[in-house]
């Protein structure tokens, strides 16, 4: 028996909706059950939470985030929204199209060297009208995101840096939480319920998840990171209640409740795994379902291994929340052909 629900639906909506946030992506996105995956894996049933396709180019989980991201943002009437990320980054392409529609410019620091071939996220920065600026490592990515700055007021401009955006982190926290609230209420149209969630998160999203799970109950949540540079357990505690006290609420997340497993970083972020190749590929030609090979492709390795694993019983119900990423496999064509 799981424990009794802290809050109703109504009641958490409410809570989110004293944030301030503009109206960007598009919500309710579908949950797709994977049939032919469950049959290919003999394993549980699987549902896809499709925020590949929240709209705004290509779609992906950050628009969601930048809802509330933006939002806070444009307290100070910005011109200009100045971001700082990696060099194939899907939040980069997202911002950008966010900042299109908001009728803001955009310029993107991206760290790493313009490569002879312009493919994936970075190739949609460039056809989104983005400013593009390369930077060699974090130390000089920080200093161009201050000097662009001063040279957009220099000129009479109005610049926001979005990484020293307060809401950076608890926006997609808060979004999360949201996308739970979809995904049962889309279950239970079907007389189901959750009971395992699989997401590639560093522990932003995720955390939304985890606090669904303390002001709801009834499911557990399976974080499979890109990355071994954080301390997930710690990350995800932090920013779920870091979230917590921005929606006024009386509840803690402890690091002993994180479930989050590195197993599938492979050899390093941003480099794809051949575990995770083989999810991608899995997916695609039972489902026709398109992941990443760099966040949800190892993401749904660790799902699929579990089900290999034997962890789950054929009426467990697993969601897989797909934040997107599709750019990527045009960076790694090579592994599809």
């Amino acid at each position: 028996m799981s424990e009794p629900a802290i809050m109703s639906h109504r009641e958490i909506r409410e809570r989110i909706a004293t944030l301030p946030r503009l109206d960007i992506a598009l919500k309710n996105t579908p949950l797709e059950e994977a049939r032919n995956l469950s049959r290919a894996l003999g394993g549980p049933r699987i549902f896809f939470k499709r925020d590949d396709l929240t709209g705004v180019a290509l779609g992906g989980n950050k628009l969601r985030n930048l809802e509330f991201r933006l939002a806070h943002a444009m307290k100070d009437e910005p011109d200009t929204v100045i971001v700082g990320l990696d060099l194939q980054s899907n939040s980069a392409r997202q911002t950008v199209g966010a900042c299109n529609k908001l009728g803001l410019k955009t310029i993107l620091v991206l760290e790493g060297r313009k490569p002879n071939n312009v493919q994936g996220n970075l190739l949609v920065d460039y056809l989104l009208g983005a400013e593009v600026h390369f930077a060699a490592d974090p130390r000089e990515q920080r200093a161009m995101l201050d000097g662009l700055a001063e040279e957009v007021r220099s000129k009479g401009g109005r610049p926001h840096i979005l990484n020293d955006n307060p809401m950076f982190d608890v926006a997609s926290a808060v979004a999360y939480l949201e996308v739970t609230l979809e995904v049962l209420e889309q279950l239970a149209a079907r007389d189901l319920a959750p009971d395992y969630f699989y997401m590639s998160s560093s522990g932003k999203g995720s955390a939304g998840i985890m606090l669904a799970q303390k002001l709801i109950g009834g499911f557990a949540m399976h974080a499979v990171c890109a990355t071994a540079e954080f301390d997930l357990p710690s990350r995800t505690a932090r920013i779920a209640n870091e979230t917590i006290a921005a929606l006024g609420l009386d509840i803690a997340v402890t690091e002993d409740e994180v479930i989050n497993t590195e197993d599938f970083v492979g050899k390093g972020y941003g480099i794809p795994s051949e575990a995770g190749d083989e999810a991608v590929k899995l997916v695609a030609r039972t489902e026709g379902i398109i992941l990443d090979p760099i966040y949800t492709g190892k993401a749904a390795a660790g799902m699929i291994a579990h089900i290999r694993e034997g962890r789950f019983s054929q009426d467990d119900v697993l969601v897989f929340v797909h934040t997107g990423g599709t750019p990527a496999i045009f960076t790694w064509n090579e592994l599809w052909l």
